[in-house]
């Protein structure tokens, strides 16, 4: 399936931001998949042999000075139907852990200001990865004396594809990974045992779908990223990751930097552990201030060693700030006579 690419290719960008999410590699990657996964009658009427591009610089600019939140996972893309019609395609990814007031208010902010600033129809789409199976936002809109305004976007929750284990089981697409490795993520989100042996289960399962090495270097960073493990099992989950990679001969994923990282960890390298914990709270949190991020350099090892774990259950920037109470007390300033 021939897919128009961006104007570099992905060796010539720069490295993706520390805390953008995978998801965007996933969706850069595997878009075709993603919509004939997730929504099957938009990928009928698309004509992929016009090929598709990633609108980024017009997303940002829509979304630079707009107070809607953190955007972890969200992707325009333009694309052509089979009537010849352009259409630009919307993607947000709701990755936290729990259900978001504003949500449906950002939906319709991007749609409008798309609208507005390129006159271009838009078609809104959404993927809600959290644990509330209540939570279906559909609609953003209000009325007032007779007049209002309403947007309706599609949304898609993981969670329901829960009962189809078997299907996703057989699944080819790449994003029957991508909601295994949620639902997993969040079935052991309180037992790191458990969560090891789902992650070595889900890894392993990407050598028997037949992928190419770098879409399971891909998939592997993503389920990598969702299902961290404390230390102790990581050391263990890479010595059997790579006992079965050289059984195989397949050496894919082993090696990569993410074993830099819990090596870095473990040798307390100061400073550089500091940075390594911020990489993770990024990659978890988005971007942090710069008053957090002091207070975390200001850490010493053993206290990022405690951090580094615990982060393993934040889904939001409260969930660090209150560890921070907790742990980190901020330091009060003298006064000055």
């Amino acid at each position: 399936m021939k897919a128009a690419r961006p104007a570099a290719s992905k060796q010539n960008q720069p490295a993706r931001q520390d805390y953008d999410s995978p998801w965007k590699d996933i969706l850069v990657r595997f878009f075709p998949h993603f919509m004939v996964f997730f929504f099957p009658d938009i990928h009928a009427a698309i004509n992929w042999s016009r090929g598709f591009v990633f609108l980024d610089t017009e997303l940002q600019k829509i979304t630079a000075d707009a107070a809607i939140g953190r955007r972890l996972a969200d992707k325009l893309v333009k694309v052509y139907l089979h009537d010849g019609r352009e259409v630009w395609v919307l993607i947000h990814i709701e990755i936290q852990g729990k259900r978001e007031k504003g949500f449906g208010r950002r939906m319709f902010v991007y749609h409008y200001r798309i609208f507005n600033l390129y006159n271009r129809r838009v078609v809104s789409l959404a993927i809600l990865t959290d644990d509330d199976p209540r939570w279906r936002p559909s609609e953003f809109g209000y009325d007032l004396f007779e007049t209002g305004i309403r947007l309706k976007f599609r949304a898609v929750k993981s969670l329901d594809y829960a009962d189809d284990w078997k299907s996703l089981k057989t699944s080819k697409n790449p994003f029957a990974v991508v909601v295994m490795t949620h639902l997993k993520a969040l079935e052991t989100k309180r037992s790191p045992e458990l969560r090891y042996r789902w992650k070595l289960k889900l890894v392993k399962g990407l050598y028997e779908r037949g992928y190419t090495a770098e879409d399971v270097r891909q998939l592997f960073c993503f389920i990598d990223w969702l299902m961290m493990l404390p230390e102790e099992l990581e050391k263990k989950f890479d010595h059997e990751l790579a006992e079965f990679e050289e059984e195989r001969k397949m050496e894919y994923v082993t090696g990569i930097e993410r074993r830099a990282i819990q090596r870095g960890l473990q040798q307390g390298l100061g400073q550089g552990a500091a940075s390594i914990v911020l990489r993770l709270l990024r990659r978890r949190l988005g971007e942090l201030k710069s008053s957090v991020v002091a207070r975390i350099e200001a850490l010493p090892i053993e206290k990022l060693e405690q951090l580094s774990e615990a982060l393993l259950d934040f889904t939001s920037i409260k969930d660090l700030n209150a560890w921070l109470r907790d742990h980190a007390p901020a330091r009060r300033k003298t006064k000055t006579r």
